[in-house]
């Protein structure tokens, strides 16, 4: 059995093992010649109908053969430049008119050799023919340029920026900047998306005067475009912003300080807040130094904004500063129960929640132990004093974590938690209580309808019923939640039968101490 599987198995076609074409290895040497050309058979003739040998390919195309094969299927493997293109690969083909389908788009730009090895093994050695084919692969043409801003000797000031208008069949292209012929430090073979945009250039480390930007663009198969534009530098004016950074929060009437540096008296200055003017930072004069601008932030959306800090001298010379700051007017909210002075609660009962924010209104939330509870889910509010109602009537008589969730609108929370006991008159308690109760006025009744003295008994029951209140009351049993509260089985129970004991007990022992006469 050991001998027959290794027969089957060097028996079956096994594919090639030659280096995969891929698109990071598209374009290669001819790896593997000897196994895809020269080869030739009179029992196979490959031809092709279409495209025509040398033509134009893009995207996926079909290589449409009229094979003759004498002696039955055959295994084909295409090679692309010397390497398996991987859907063909050994693969069992028939004979006649076929397609050999091709995604071009893997593949590298220009000229590539296409070189179809038809295999039959049914013979030894296998029969093998070679068909060799041209196509050029143009999937990708040039990209254009358009160089939108600044005009041809237009001023560029500082940090500043150039618009570019890139289009090409590729989603990214390579972007090169020189000024003078110098490549920049921001754009050096960088890879960009196409479209409109802008393109930072620090212009501060060139002197001041004319200066030749060009800008090259170059697709990865080495298309490329290329635009220049004489720009006049200007380096005059210079200001940071102190106390802040990028991502800091501000809130409130946020004051902003900034350090001017200039060789003048003064600047003029504005602010923008997301490309909108700030309406109380409108060319506003700030001396050398440093000064503070005031800007009212709580006009603006929670979260991120984008904050530009435009500066000009009288000359014409211009600085502008970038950054974007966090909006942060609204704190995490606070809560905390108040109007319920009582851990004991019964019935419908009501409490009540002081929230504070800086938000006009909140969503809250009530849990009982961690439960959401019917009609308090997601309720909006205003901020202040928010009661509301809990019938405990649907829990059990026990303690009971009543929690709330404060959520502003942007999403921030707090919760207040705090542990009740909910009290209510349960049917079992009742049914109890009423049934002790009788049992213990049975007796006496009895007693008197047999003729007998029944005075013993109630003088005990009136003591212990005082008994009974005053170590009540004296455990802080005062309030008619807290009745509800210890009216409960245990305690029904305990004292009932000890009621219903007393009345049994007492005229047994009274009649016995009675003397006879």
């Amino acid at each position: 059995m050991i001998v027959s599987s290794l027969i089957v198995g060097a028996v079956q076609v096994q594919p090639l093992t030659c280096p995969l074409l891929t698109s990071s290895n598209a374009v290669g040497g001819q790896e593997d010649v000897w196994a895809s050309s020269g080869f030739h058979s009179a029992n196979i003739t490959p031809v092709l109908i279409s495209p025509a040998n040398r033509s134009r390919v893009v995207g996926i195309f079909n290589m449409t053969l009229n094979i003759t094969s004498v002696n039955g299927p055959l295994n084909l493997t295409l090679f692309v430049q010397g390497q398996i293109y991987p859907a063909y690969n050994r693969t069992l083909i028939g004979a006649g008119l076929q397609n050999v389908t091709v995604n071009s788009t893997v593949l590298a730009e220009g000229n590539l050799n296409f070189t179809l090895l038809f295999e039959n093994y049914n013979f030894v050695p296998p029969d093998r023919d070679s068909y060799y084919l041209v196509f050029l692969v143009d999937n990708h043409g040039s990209p254009a340029l358009v160089f939108l801003a600044p005009a041809e000797n237009g001023t560029f000031t500082g940090m500043d920026k150039i618009y570019l208008n890139i289009t090409s069949d590729y989603a990214e292209v390579f972007v090169n900047v020189t000024v003078d012929g110098q490549m920049t430090n921001e754009f050096n073979a960088t890879l960009v998306p196409v479209g409109a945009a802008n393109y930072t250039i620090n212009g501060t480390r060139y002197d001041n005067g004319q200066h030749v930007v060009n800008v090259t663009v170059y697709t990865k198969e080495g298309l490329k475009a290329s635009k220049s534009r004489t720009l006049y530098f200007l380096d005059y004016v210079r200001f940071t912003i102190t106390g802040l950074s990028t991502f800091s929060t501000v809130k409130g009437n946020q004051t902003i300080s900034v350090k001017v540096s200039t060789p003048y008296q003064n600047v003029t200055f504005s602010a923008y807040v997301d490309d909108v003017l700030v309406p109380n930072v409108d060319n506003v004069t700030l001396l050398r130094g440093t000064s503070p601008i005031l800007i009212d932030v709580t006009v603006y959306s929670e979260g991120r904004h984008n904050f530009t800090f435009k500066a000009y001298d009288a000359f014409g010379h211009r600085w502008v500063y970038g950054m974007e700051l966090v909006v942060d007017n609204h704190g995490v909210p606070a809560a905390f129960f108040t109007a319920v002075t009582g851990d004991v609660v019964v019935g419908m009962a009501s409490f009540t929640v002081r929230i504070n924010s800086t938000w006009k209104d909140v969503n809250v939330t009530v849990y009982v132990d961690g439960v959401p509870v019917s009609g308090l889910v997601n309720v909006t509010v205003n901020v202040g004093l928010y009661t509301f109602q809990i019938d405990t009537g649907s829990y059990t008589k026990a303690q009971h974590n009543v929690t709330v969730v404060v959520i502003t609108p942007e999403g921030l929370k707090t919760q207040v938690q705090r542990e009740f006991g909910f009290a209510t008159f349960r049917p079992e308690e009742i049914v109890s209580f009423v049934v002790l109760l009788g049992l213990a006025a049975a007796i006496p009744v009895i007693r008197w309808r047999q003729g007998k003295p029944v005075r013993p008994v109630i003088v005990v029951d009136i003591v212990f019923a005082i008994v009974v209140f005053a170590l009540f009351f004296l455990l802080g049993v005062n309030t008619y939640p807290l009745v509800v509260w210890h009216f409960n089985m245990a305690s029904i129970w305990a004292i009932g039968t000890t009621l219903v004991f007393t009345n049994w007990v007492v005229p047994i022992v009274t009649e016995e101490s009675k003397p006879e006469s």
